[in-house]
């Protein structure tokens, strides 16, 4: 595959494999085309994005649970030393 890379005021082809170099005439146009097989591709469906979605929600729940329980401790503490 032929990638343009710019060299000063001009513009090569340039092999990524073996570093054949072109030159890149004023005016010409060029394209990147890419080919794959449908074995490769990945289908999504709804189903998998809400799974996702609720073990996002599950995450932030025990999240916040943390959270809570972090503030809880500290008061608990504060007040034991408050009361000693």
């Amino acid at each position: 595959m032929l990638i343009p890379v710019r060299e000063g005021d001009k513009t090569y082809l340039v092999c990524s494999r073996c570093g054949y170099k072109e030159l890149l005439k004023e005016g010409s146009k060029y394209k990147l085309e890419s080919k794959t097989s449908n074995e490769s591709k990945v289908r999504t469906t709804s189903v998998v994005s809400s799974e996702g979605e609720k073990l996002r929600k599950s995450e932030e729940l025990e999240q916040e649970k943390e959270n809570y329980y972090e503030i809880f401790l500290e008061l608990m503490s504060e007040e034991e030393g408050e009361s000693s």
